[in-house]
């Protein structure tokens, strides 16, 4: 094989040495400096790396050690040479590497590699030789008297004997040992045992991380019981670890979920505690205990390393999708840095503000609980600011306040109020003031600056233009009470999209008449509250696309159709926040998460969070040159706070590797190629609940679109390619999953568009009635019927129901149940062969069944496997059915069937290959000079060696390895393998 053009997976290391970045991900080490990313060549097969040392020589100059499971592979570097990285030695263990360590003052080059049993093997590079390659020699075996599998352990010292080693252990214990006073050895075999001096319990489980800073006299720990714990040293280098070398001091919980890692920083001369977790967050710490920030970093991802740079105060973190994450956290530890600052009070007794927004970038407006209106310049802020009243405000019982361009509008019980503010010279004069309702005003929208759009508590709306509030049009959008407008967006010169207070969203046309005229009505699109944020997204002659936001943590895109005045919901999307309030660009959302004020990226996740005290207050934003501005009521004080929003920074690691792949295990994948191979799509879906479109070119990855429909785990899709002479070709998806759900939905690579079709609970008995239980779909076959738009879908379910449906996409909400059988067994996969009327099922049990395509008919049954069936490929050759499957049992079966009265011509177990469980395989044929075919196929199992068989010979190749854990398929494409699981593997094939 060639090397590997894609890899998402685990990214285990992580460390800033000499002004540059180590990492890796799964099996591939990178080094990164300046704005350059540099592959170290490494020869760790498929096993992940887990850490790194670098011994310096000079500036320039150095030894690099890496090791990954019981591997360690050591290289020379030369930063002023062309091959950076030259591999000088590689070595293996008998125990899993825990940490490594170089050991500067010994003589020559040692080091020493700690092992997750309790030992420590001291070793010795030499070449003498001056070759390319050179040998290490054990100079010691040492052991430690306790024996406990150590999850986690850290390595300090320069010389063999004065090192200290602190481990965890999965009991929760602390085992401290130093490698000096034997109590035991052999010198023949120079193996030496050591006493363990302090064992010490600190958590309620799994101890995932240690570090400790011996100046600050500081340890901490964390474990999987959601904490991490404080510890005081007593002790420094040289000094026997004692009873009173060691106490606890003080354990800090802000983590929802295991604590994995945690590293201490300093930065100014102070010390602060980062750790990170499975719950995707990162906290930072004070000596003391205090958080100081919690922010997710990993875009919902584990967070699985951490490292610290104090020149720029920069934090990387790596996660479990092979994302290197970057964050400057120069605010938050500078004790100079101010986040929010108090604007001055209006000194005036009993009053206070209660409403405020920005007027420009540098004005703010405010009314007060007596009904007066303010303002406040914000030219300089390091001068003390004052609330000057607006005299020529009429002041009564304000309900509403917006702003627009410079334009102040307020509204009460039947009055309407515009103002103007100068920019230049800083004066506010009246533009309007009169009656325009018979009832208390609720909403006044800014459609345009010379068209506005007001709504009362009956719902009465008029559209109103120019400076005299002329009325353009009216309409009554409700006969009850609390229906006002709560947001609106002008389409075009004639269409209106507006939402109510009772949950509608409606088009409303202005067609050169008094009265607006209500199009097309869309119910509960998110529940009873109606849209908050309306964004247009984009817009052709034909059709708009709108951005929907309210008070829920989804976004809906709506099409509206401009020649039929049609509202369709395109597609949803969930994103880490309780509700949202603002959408200041496409890529940026403002928010809130319980008493926190979160703005989040889709291309960078969350970029600002601070605590405000939750959403139900009146606050504002200004976004001018990527500098965010908001000011917010908080106990009757007004607070302005100001922040870069990209978090930018003047770090050395300028490039950053993203990736854009599942957070959780893909379960399935399924690739489309266009025509020549010019664009090769992957539609995945995982354990994440989301389905992934996405583009692949050479070795460049794209993330085209996402679904968000699935409520649980996708289980299994499958892909319907339709011809439509309206809409061209374009792809149905079909997917099945948790809680019984299949959903179906529209994919048109053409525009990049998708649309949610249908979601339907499958759970229904043969005899038409709802079962009780929403057991898990397994699986799914389509078959496209002869009519257009007609679709049978064969959905397995875990409880071993095999139901045939019948769907059609002219009515998408409608889904009829044809007939049901159960086999008792759950089903694992499934294939419809719709020539040879014949669908295909396989089960945990080995058997492999074949039923007709009504399922009134049981074709056949064999036992293929003693256990389950994970791998399951079918191949037909023109007079033969070829059937290859894997399992539990480590077998490979190869099945041939007799087309025309399905009998079983040979089923034949090829010898083993594999030494764990088969759970992908890709059957293949092909015709060799002479015309005749050759069958083979690629295998790949929890061992992660990928094999290639041939089936006619029955000869196997192994061609390489897989360096991701929980293999759940393989497919062959275009000289590449695509290898997926916990994570996704693209490997490049070489060409006969």
């Amino acid at each position: 094989m060639c090397e590997k053009q894609i890899l998402f997976t685990d990214a285990l290391l992580l460390n800033i040495s000499n002004n540059s970045l180590f990492t890796a991900i799964g099996s591939q080490a990178f080094f990164l400096i300046n704005s350059s990313v540099i592959r170290v060549t490494n020869k760790m097969h498929y096993k992940k790396i887990h850490g790194s040392v670098c011994n310096p020589k000079c500036e320039l100059t150095g030894l690099l050690l890496l090791y990954a499971e019981n591997e360690f592979s050591l290289y020379k570097y030369d930063l002023s040479q062309k091959d950076i990285f030259i591999l000088i030695y590689e070595g293996e263990t008998k125990d899993w590497i825990n940490a490594a360590i170089f050991l500067k003052n010994e003589e020559g080059c040692q080091f020493a590699l700690h092992m997750a049993h309790s030992s420590l093997l001291r070793l010795q590079y030499d070449n003498t030789s001056n070759l390319q390659f050179g040998e290490c020699s054990i100079l010691e075996l040492a052991r430690c008297t306790d024996y406990s599998m150590l999850y986690s352990t850290s390595l300090y010292g320069n010389s063999y004997t004065k090192l200290i080693i602190i481990s965890g252990n999965g009991f929760g214990e602390i085992l401290i040992w130093q490698p000096h006073s034997p109590l035991n050895f052999n010198i023949s075999t120079r193996s030496f045992i050591y006493p363990l001096l302090m064992r010490l319990k600190a958590h309620n489980g799994v101890v995932f991380s240690i570090d400790f800073n011996l100046a600050a006299q500081l340890l901490v720990t964390t474990s999987d019981d959601r904490s991490l714990k404080f510890w005081k040293l007593v002790t420094n280098p040289g000094i026997k670890f004692d009873a009173s070398s060691i106490k606890p001091s003080f354990s800090c919980f802000g983590h929802t979920a295991r604590v994995i890692c945690a590293i201490i920083a300093e930065y100014e001369g102070q010390v602060f505690v980062i750790s990170g977790g499975e719950d995707s967050n990162i906290c930072v710490w004070s000596q003391t205990g205090e958080m100081l920030l919690k922010r997710r970093q990993q875009f919902g991802a584990p967070v699985w390393r951490l490292a610290f740079d104090n020149v720029s105060a920069s934090l990387y973190s790596t996660g479990s999708t092979g994302n290197i994450y970057a964050y400057n956290l120069k605010s938050i530890l500078s004790p100079n840095q101010a986040h929010s600052e108090q604007l001055m009070h209006m000194g005036l007794s009993n009053e206070y503000l209660v409403k405020i927004k920005y007027l420009t970038n540098s004005t703010i407006i405010a009314l007060s609980n007596k009904n007066h209106l303010f303002y406040m310049r914000l030219m300089n802020l390091q001068k003390s600011q004052i609330w000057e009243p607006v005299s020529i405000f009429p002041s009564y019982k304000c309900t509403v306040l917006a702003v627009c361009d410079g334009l102040i509008a307020t509204c009460g019980y039947k009055r309407i109020t515009l103002l103007n503010y100068n920019v230049d010279t800083g004066y506010i004069e009246l533009i309007y003031d009169g009656i325009k309702f018979e009832g208390l005003i609720q909403s006044f929208h800014f459609l345009s600056k010379d068209l506005y759009l007001i709504s009362d508590e009956y719902g009465n709306c008029h559209l109103l233009k120019g400076n005299n509030m002329e009325v353009d049009s009216s309409i009554n959008i409700s006969t009850c009470r609390k229906s006002w407008i709560t947001s609106a967006i002008l389409v075009n010169s004639n269409c209106l999209l507006m939402s109510c207070r009772n949950g509608k969203v409606m088009i409303v046309t202005r067609e050169s008449s008094p009265q607006l005229q209500i199009k097309h009505v869309l119910k509960d699109l998110h529940g009873n509250m109606g849209s908050i944020v309306l964004k247009l997204l984009r817009i052709d002659d034909k059709f708009a696309y709108i951005i929907s936001a309210a008070h829920e943590s989804t976004l809906k895109v709506i099409c509206l159709s401009l020649t039929e005045y049609r509202l369709t919901i395109l597609q949803r999307q969930t994103v880490p926040l309780t509700w949202i309030e603002a959408i200041p660009t496409l890529d940026v959302l403002i928010g809130f998460n319980d008493n926190h004020l979160v703005v989040w990226s889709h291309e960078n996740g969350v970029i600002l969070q601070f605590q405000c005290g939750g959403g139900h207050r009146c606050w504002d934003y200004k976004l001018n040159n990527e500098v965010l501005d908001i000011i917010y009521m908080k106990q009757k004080h007004v607070f302005h706070h100001r922040e870069q929003l990209y978090n930018k920074w003047s770090g050395a690691f300028c490039q950053i590797l993203r990736n854009k792949w599942h957070i959780r295990s893909c379960n399935i994948i399924q690739i489309v190629e266009q025509e020549n191979y010019s664009q090769t799509y992957i539609v995945s879906a995982g354990d994440d609940n989301i389905i992934k479109i996405s583009r692949i070119t050479g070795q460049s990855f794209h993330l085209c679109a996402e679904l968000h429909t699935h409520i649980s785990s996708v289980r299994h899709l499958v892909i319907c390619p339709v011809n439509s002479e309206n809409d061209g070709i374009y792809w149905l998806i079909f997917s099945v999953g948790g809680r019984a759900q299949l959903c179906i939905n529209k994919f048109d690579p053409n525009g990049a568009v998708l649309s949610e079709l249908c979601s339907h609970t499958v759970r229904l008995n043969s005899d038409g009635n709802n079962a009780s239980l929403d057991a898990r779909l397994m699986t799914i076959s389509v078959l496209q019927n002869s009519k257009w738009g007609k679709f049978s879908l064969y959905v397995a379910s875990s409880d071993g129901k095999i139901r045939l449906l019948q769907w059609e996409l002219e009515n998408p909400l409608q889904l009829f149940l044809d007939y049901v059988i159960d086999i008792k067994r759950c089903p694992i996969q499934m294939q419809t062969l719709n020539n040879h009327n014949l669908l295909l099922i396989t089960t945990t049990n080995g058997m492999l069944y074949g039923f007709d395509r009504r399922l009134r008919l049981k074709r056949f049954e064999q036992q293929l496997h003693v256990a389950s069936i994970n791998a399951f490929e079918t191949l037909y050759d023109g007079s033969h059915l070829h059937i290859l499957t894997g399992g539990d049992d480590e077998a490979i079966k190869h099945t041939i069937i007799e087309t025309t009265n399905l009998s079983i011509l040979k089923s034949a177990e090829i010898s083993p290959i594999h030494n764990a469980q088969i759970t992908a395989m890709s059957l293949h044929s092909l015709q060799d000079a002479c015309q005749k075919t050759e069958l083979y196929a690629y295998t790949c199992s929890m061992d992660k060696q990928i094999y290639k068989l041939n089936l006619n010979t029955l000869q196997h190749t192994r061609i390489g390895f897989t360096c991701l854990s929980d293999i759940k398929g393989i497919l062959n494409t275009n000289q590449c393998l695509f290898i997926y699981g916990c994570g996704l593997e693209v490997i490049s094939l070489e060409k006969n």
